[in-house]
């Protein structure tokens, strides 16, 4: 692979992100607006790089930071021990072996306090040792979630920023993935969220996910209304929106400048509009491009096109896999709005249509649509697009081949002209009545 355009995490070029009111929304560019961020975004925006980016800020200045991904099946209680473990030789150098000693020893007491202890005896028999019988006494603790992941967490925190504040420095905790954490782990964040704003400490929770996470978090800090809106309010919430045209441009053309290969700019614009708003979509692209290219030519718009063909054609077990992984609901809704093209479907009138018994159906598989990137809502939230151009290119195609399988038109499709035969049944103005049986037709004369 090419290395002119770099890697999702190391990209050549970055584009600084802005909010509505043109602030930049990464960490080392604009502080915090309180001890909770979060980055939101579809896939492929730019959310870990922004993790990146801050804990980069850390490392530069010798803060203490601490980096996990959620997972759906594994406590962030156990992530969060097992990344601090593994960090216990650099906090030695930074706050010496007494504050990481005693460190350690709380890690390894945490895990099995929030657990349910459980005591017993085991009578073993065996011919081959002496005595033959054997009384042995048993503790263990059970996996389910017998403590609270919130406290430990907390602990975790407290205890990291004492050791902070001994050079009167900040804390990073930071989660990555959050969208795919359990309710469990959720609540965990929104209580943590809550204790570092009571206690007012420089220690900073700073989390990345989908854009429903944030409406996760609200529902699992108890779904009351005041509570979940209190929860909301303690997040600085960042969104990594798609990018525009403008945004994405220097993207390609920098590092394509920087390495010396000459392009036509429609070139770059057919490898933009192909990215549908998405950094790391577009330096697939690009990539796929530059392999292509020929000197003295260059990035040719002829390139561009069969470059674009080739990532599509490559991603379409992803498609399949995405549209197997959609419930008939969901598929029908996708359907529609690939067939509409960029333009997408107004959801309000979509709702309209389903009518009182099906208009839930269809909000939620709107929402779930949107919460796996799918698609994409406008900034109103009244319409909805297919996120990625080679999704709806294919969809559109998938549709089209099993309408003409099944003789059904597809959804949107203008109906055939029909016209009437000439021949000698044509119709002349003049009939006659005939009747057979009890059956009367008029007939043309």
């Amino acid at each position: 692979m090419t290395s002119v355009f770099g890697t999702a995490r190391r990209p050549a070029y970055t584009v600084t992100r802005t909010d509505e009111q043109g602030r930049p929304i990464s960490l080392d560019l604009r502080a915090p607006g309180g001890n909770s961020v979060l980055f939101t975004g579809g896939p492929g925006m730019g959310k870990t790089l922004e993790l990146d980016r801050a804990q980069q800020l850390a490392q530069e200045n010798g803060w203490t930071c601490v980096r996990v991904k959620a997972a759906p099946r594994e406590p962030l209680e156990d992530r969060f021990v097992r990344a601090m473990n593994e960090d216990l030789g650099d906090l030695r150098k930074r706050f010496g072996h007494r504050a990481a000693r005693q460190l350690k020893k709380m890690l390894k007491e945490l895990i099995p306090r929030n657990r349910n202890r459980q005591n017993g005896a085991e009578v073993r028999v065996s011919p081959f040792v002496v005595p033959a019988i054997q009384f042995v006494g048993k503790t263990q603790w059970d996996a389910g979630p017998g403590g609270s992941v919130g406290t430990s967490i907390n602990q975790l925190a407290d205890r990291l920023g004492d050791l902070a504040a001994q050079k009167n420095q900040p804390v990073m905790l930071m989660i990555d993935d959050l969208d795919v954490a359990s309710d469990r782990d959720l609540a965990a964040v929104t209580e943590l969220s809550e204790h570092l704003e009571r206690t007012g400490r420089p220690i900073y929770l700073i989390g990345a996910g989908g854009e429903m996470t944030m409406s996760r978090l609200m529902r699992a800090s108890g779904g009351v209304s005041g509570i979940a809106t209190e929860a909301a309010r303690r997040f600085d919430i960042r969104e990594c929106k798609p990018l525009t045209a403008d945004e994405l441009a220097p993207a390609v053309v920098e590092p394509l400048r920087q390495a010396g290969i000459q392009y036509e700019q429609e070139a770059v614009t057919n490898l933009v509009n192909a990215a549908g708003g998405s950094p790391s979509r577009l330096r697939d692209l690009a990539d796929s491009a530059v392999q292509l290219a020929q000197q003295p030519d260059g990035l040719t718009t002829e390139v561009a096109k069969t470059a674009t063909a080739r990532v599509y054609a490559q991603s379409r077990v992803v498609y399949q896999a995405e549209w197997n992984n959609c419930s008939p609901a969901e598929k029908d809704l996708l359907a529609k709005v690939s067939l509409r093209g960029s333009r997408g479907v107004s959801m309000q009138g979509e709702m309209r249509k389903a009518g009182e018994d099906r208009w839930q159906t269809v909000d939620a598989a709107r929402a779930q649509l949107v919460a796996r990137g799918l698609l994409r809502e406008s900034p109103n939230g009244d319409r909805v697009t297919v996120s990625d151009p080679g999704m709806r290119d294919w969809v559109e195609t998938r549709i089209g081949v099993s309408a003409a399988q099944t003789g059904i038109a597809a959804a949107g499709s203008q109906a055939p002209v029909l016209e009437q035969p000439r021949g000698r049944h044509a119709e002349t103005g003049k009939t006659s009545p005939r009747t057979v049986g009890n059956t009367t037709f008029t007939v043309n004369r």
